[in-house]
């Protein structure tokens, strides 16, 4: 059996262990499999395979120089000396002890075993520092039994390293003589010293396995770290010296004037923040609002009363944010932030002042701001749902572009205000969601006076008026065909999506990489991205969802464990959501698309029912309008996989459920459990009727 870490990998390559940081360190633990006869040594500047090698019977091999080695033997043990001359190197490298262990009595002719410790403590000391390098032979010559070589290894003094010859500990494969256990420091190179833990034989060494699995989320070799920053493999560390990042880690004595700068104000950054305080560090929250065309970045408060609320109850809420952060000792500045080199930003205040800032870690919350069309007289006339509760103004006759989440809740909120409301639909409603329940999201809305025109895309916007409102003529075109059509409209309200905030920050200075289409940056499961001390929360985050409550939960856990050694990690999965819309959909896990997608149809069971809110009775308000659907795995006990409600408060109802379906909510235990009488949410324990039946599921009562 294996050691659970171990990959294949081709005869020479290197496998690794679990390394421990401490300050100031750079650790490399390898486990070399090497069944050639000829020394290996990866060439080029940053040494990306440090495979030990087995030599030549001569015991020689050739490696950028020539490596040498010979000895005595008694049976069972060999002593002897190896040399390694490597002028690209810029010095000798001298083994000045070698031993090797067999698992029986070996033949004579030790240069074999002697070059392949040649090799290992060369390729130790060729990193510049002292310390043990181990090789051995799985395959002997005929007659001998297999071995492994143990080897010490020193560097005599030479002109300095460049910057990539810096600190490496090898370790040899399991069996190899072992060091103590525990950690094992070996002498400092310079300002640098190095540190292994051998997780193989130290008594915990499972548990570090684990632990740091959990931390790194990476169970391939090697795994490198440099002054406590997670590299990943030999391929990440290589382009983190390309990109400078390498040198920058290895910095003499490395001062930043904060541990932890966060990049945006937004709700998760906050949160990091915060929390990053409350753990002993010095934070910065960089927070700049770029105005959008309309200028509505801070507003005057003389509005009517709605707007007028509606600002001061914002206004309360960033107050108790700064208000927070001062308490907490965050420094908060209100400047705009762009990375100039690694560790270091440069933040830009609204009057044109720069002022750099250096620090060891990073957050990115930058958060999102709405999507223009790019068509002639967007930018001038129209305006985004981050514009419409600053208007001094009714909007009047408004046109919704859009069809997501914020597009259908502007629409419902103008509708509910008596205003005339007309939605312009490129393709389909909530794209994303479930699409039943899109349809009659949208049918309620169509019932309750809002217009949609379904397959048309805006083409131009014109102004025939000035004024508050004014009037704009709006010509668009069918997306199935040649068919246009004009409108004239008081207001323009886009809500076709939103970009990210990434694109002016210097990113790709230090190399993070962000999808170039929409902005947004791909991190892994805890939250770092390509660059390993810069991380993202949010929405900025690819493939994530766009949800403040994540975002909060996601600072925290990020601040926590960077710096308070927790592991928690933000779970993604069976986030409940919830549409704002006249009558609200509420919904957790899989849409009936998706769970068809991912488990097949026929291993599904979706249960449903119309259903008639008690409160709407009495007002006589459409009966079986609203809605309730479970999707069932039939191969997983009935768990529930997708849970979907269109009711009045809908939210409220969907948040006790999603804690359910974190537990593993079957059918059956909804069934075993006992309804209040008389609430929306009861509908769910009394569920029966299934789709592939195809029986009636109107209510005839409350």
């Amino acid at each position: 059996m294996g050691h659970p870490w171990e990959t294949k990998r081709s005869p020479g390559s290197p496998t690794v262990c679990t390394p421990l940081w401490d300050n100031n360190t750079m650790q490399l633990s390898t486990r070399p499999f090497a069944k050639s006869r000829r020394v290996r040594w990866a060439s080029g500047h940053w040494p990306r395979s440090h495979a030990l090698g087995v030599g030549r019977s001569q015991g020689r091999g050739g490696a950028n120089g020539g490596i040498r080695g010979r000895g005595g033997m008694d049976p069972g043990r060999i002593q002897g000396r190896g040399e390694l001359r490597n002028p690209s190197r810029r010095g000798s490298l001298s083994v000045v002890a070698c031993q090797a262990e067999s698992d029986g009595e070996l033949n004579r002719g030790p240069g074999t075993a002697i070059s392949a410790a040649a090799a290992a403590a060369a390729a130790l000391a060729g990193a510049d520092v002292a310390g043990a390098g181990e090789g051995r032979h799985s395959q002997p010559p005929a007659g001998q039994c297999p071995w492994r070589v143990r080897a010490v290894a020193t560097r005599t003094p030479g002109p300095p390293l460049r910057p990539w010859d810096q600190p490496l500990v090898l370790r040899g494969p399991r069996g190899a003589a072992a060091p103590p256990a525990g950690p094992h420091r070996g002498p400092s190179s310079g300002h640098l010293q190095q540190e292994l833990l051998s997780a193989q034989h130290a008594d915990n060494g499972a548990s570090v396995q684990e632990v740091l699995s959990e931390l790194t989320n990476q169970r391939t070799v090697p795994n490198i770290f440099v002054n406590k920053v997670h590299m990943g493999g030999c391929d990440q560390t290589f382009q983190a010296h390309q990109s400078g990042l390498l040198q920058k880690l290895l910095q003499d004595d490395p001062a930043y004037d904060y541990d932890l700068i966060v990049i945006g104000g937004g709700s998760g950054g906050l949160a990091c923040a915060q929390e990053a305080a409350i753990l002993g560090r010095k934070v910065l929250v960089l927070d700049f609002v770029v105005p959008s065309p309309q200028g509505t970045s801070w507003v005057k408060h003389n509005w009517g009363t709605m707007t007028e609320a509606v600002q001061n109850h914002i206004g309360s809420l960033n107050w108790g944010y700064r208000l927070s952060l001062r308490e907490k000792a965050v420094a908060y500045i209100n400047s705009y932030g762009e990375f100039v080199e690694h560790h270091k930003i440069k933040a830009t205040n609204g009057k044109g002042q720069e002022t750099c800032y250096t620090a060891a870690k990073f957050v990115i919350a930058t958060g999102e701001r709405p999507r223009y069309l790019g068509i002639q007289g967007d930018k001038e006339y129209c305006i985004t749902s981050d514009d419409l509760f600053s208007l001094p103004y009714c909007p009047g006759t408004t046109l919704v572009v859009g069809a997501s989440y914020v597009a259908l809740e502007c629409a419902g909120f103008l509708a509910g205000l008596g205003l005339d409301v007309t939605v312009m639909v490129r393709s389909v409603l909530l794209r994303g969601f479930d699409q039943e329940m899109a349809e009659r999201v949208g049918s309620y809305m169509e019932q309750h006076g809002v217009r949609f025109l379904r397959k048309f895309v805006p083409v131009e916007v014109q102004q025939l008026e000035k004024g508050s409102p004014g009037k704009l003529k709006v010509m668009a075109k069918s997306t199935e065909g040649p068919e246009t059509i004009e409108g004239v409209y008081n207001t323009v309200l886009l809500a076709i999506g939103r970009d990210s905030c990434t694109k002016k920050m210097g990113l790709e200075k230090i190399g993070v990489k962000i999808n170039e289409k929409s902005g947004k940056i791909p991190v892994n499961d805890v939250e770092q991205t390509n660059v390993p001390y810069v991380y993202a929360v949010g929405d900025v985050l690819e493939g994530k969802p766009e949800l403040t409550p994540i975002a909060v939960q996601a600072g925290k856990l990020l601040a926590r464990r960077l710096f308070g050694g927790r592991l928690e990690k933000c779970d993604y999965v069976n986030v409940p959501t919830v549409v704002f819309t006249p009558l609200e959909y509420g919904c957790c896990g899989y849409s009936e698309e998706r769970a068809i997608e991912v488990y097949q149809k026929e291993n599904l069971e979706v249960y449903h029912t119309l259903f008639w809110p008690l409160e709407w009775t009495v007002a006589c308000r459409d009966n079986n309008t609203c809605y309730a659907k479970i999707i069932c795995n039939k191969l997983d006990n009935d768990r529930v996989i997708g849970f979907h409600v269109l009711g009045p408060n809908a939210g409220e109802i969907i948040q006790g459920f999603a804690a359910a379906m974190k537990c593993g909510l079957t059918k059956q235990l909804l069934d075993d459990t006992i309804g209040i009488h008389p609430t929306c949410a009861e509908v769910f324990t009394t569920l029966q009727i299934t789709k592939a039946s195809g029986l009636d599921v109107t209510q005839k009562g409350c």
